[in-house]
């Protein structure tokens, strides 16, 4: 009977979160850096301030978020986000259709867009194993990884359509804003098949603390989250100029063609995470995030090297290389971690590693206005490469019983 009930609820589990992906990809993932780009003139640095201002929020709110998942009643907790995330793009949506729209605003909505969101995937996560069986984990959070992919090939084709349209970045935005609509309803169907374990109460320091020590005796987990942290920094400022590196470096212009490219990146991700399964149960996990590593180094430096059309492909070996990554880290905490601290764990280990992404934006996205795009790529390649090096002698790279 559990295993029924666990297996159902993989459903609004896998297909909530990708609908709630697609709105995302569409409109936070496109629609507003195309906004601010718009809106800036095209400047690296104020889309690098784009990502600052949600990660800011992410790594000032992520403690407390893991603290509130572990005390309260999770699902209900991540109700509350997805409605204040939705009510959050309608109105950026509203703004930007008056032709009202400023750049502050959408910093000010990927602040509070961080912010909810750190809330809801430390919920996501810490209810999984509750709403899962053990054996479930790696095909749920595989699932989610195809569906994320699948989500980002959707969102970009859908979004190269409508921005190419008039008022195409106010639509992108409330579709935004209705799936996080799909996904709070998608939340309220899943059933526990066993008691969530809640922390006690006790001081907030002390809580905070507990969390952050339990992290830091579960070693394969430590180490993972030590090289999330340098990865997030390399990656984040060729992320973040992605939206002109494609157009300017690559020769591929025009919105439509725009979210095409994105597209063909995601499928390649998408079929690379497939096999992520049958990965991890030939080399397991510890393995699978080094092998993830690898990849997005591989394609990040192949990134800069590319021309034309023909950098879907490393784009698409480093989108892959991340799905990889984030199956076998997540079934790591998820199995490692105590239900009781689950939570706090989660939290911290987000914290830590997003703690790279704030440094990478600052000192990265103004470099490549004075070196150069390709010169960027090249050198946030080199440093992947480097933490595979380290990650090759480490705990990560020893089986271990979780496999």
């Amino acid at each position: 009977m559990l295993e029924g009930t666990a297996r159902r609820n993989l459903w609004p589990l896998v297909l909530g979160q990708s609908v709630s992906l697609l709105g995302d990809y569409l409109g936070f993932f496109l629609a507003l850096p195309v906004f601010v780009r718009d809106a800036s003139g095209g400047s690296a640095t104020q889309l690098g301030l784009l990502g600052t201002f949600e990660t800011v929020a992410v790594l000032g709110f992520g403690l407390i978020a893991g603290l509130v998942i572990d005390r309260s009643r999770v699902r209900r907790t991540m109700v509350i986000a997805d409605l204040a995330r939705a009510a959050a793009f309608a109105l950026l949506a509203l703004a930007v259709a008056l032709d009202v729209g400023e750049v502050w605003m959408a910093f000010a909505v990927a602040f509070l867009v961080g912010a909810l969101g750190t809330l809801f995937d430390t919920g996501l996560e810490g209810v999984m194993p509750a709403v899962l069986t053990d054996d479930l984990l790696v095909t749920a959070n595989s699932r989610l990884q195809v569906g994320r992919n699948l989500a980002q090939t959707g969102g970009f084709v859908l979004g190269g359509v409508l921005l190419a349209t008039t008022g195409g970045i106010a639509l992108a935005l409330a579709v935004d804003a209705a799936t996080y609509l799909v996904s709070a309803a998608a939340v309220l169907l899943l059933r526990e098949i066993r008691p969530r374990s809640m922390a006690p109460p006790e001081p907030v320091l002390s809580s905070l603390r507990e969390g952050l020590r339990t992290l830091w005796r579960l070693r394969p987990v430590r180490w993972a989250t030590a090289a999330a942290s340098l990865v997030n920094l390399a990656f984040a400022p060729l992320a973040a100029v992605i939206p002109i590196y494609v157009p300017e470096e690559l020769g591929i212009e025009g919105t439509a063609s725009l979210g095409l490219f994105f597209a063909g990146f995601a499928i390649i991700g998408a079929a690379g995470v497939v096999l992520g399964s049958r990965v991890i149960g030939v080399i397991g996990l510890g393995r699978t995030i080094v092998l993830g590593t690898v990849l997005l180094g591989a394609g990040a430096t192949g990134a800069g090297f590319a021309h034309g059309w023909v950098g879907v492909v490393p784009f698409g070996v480093a989108a892959a290389g991340v799905s990889l990554s984030q199956v076998g880290f997540v079934t790591m905490r998820q199995r490692l971690t105590p239900p009781d601290r689950l939570g706090r764990v989660i939290a911290a280990s987000r914290t830590i590693a997003w703690g790279g992404i704030p440094i990478g934006l600052m000192v990265g996205t103004p470099l490549a206005d004075g070196i150069g795009m390709r010169a960027l790529f090249g050198a946030g390649g080199l440093l992947i490469v480097l933490v595979t090096a380290v990650l090759l002698v480490s705990p990560l790279w020893v089986r271990t019983p979780v496999d």
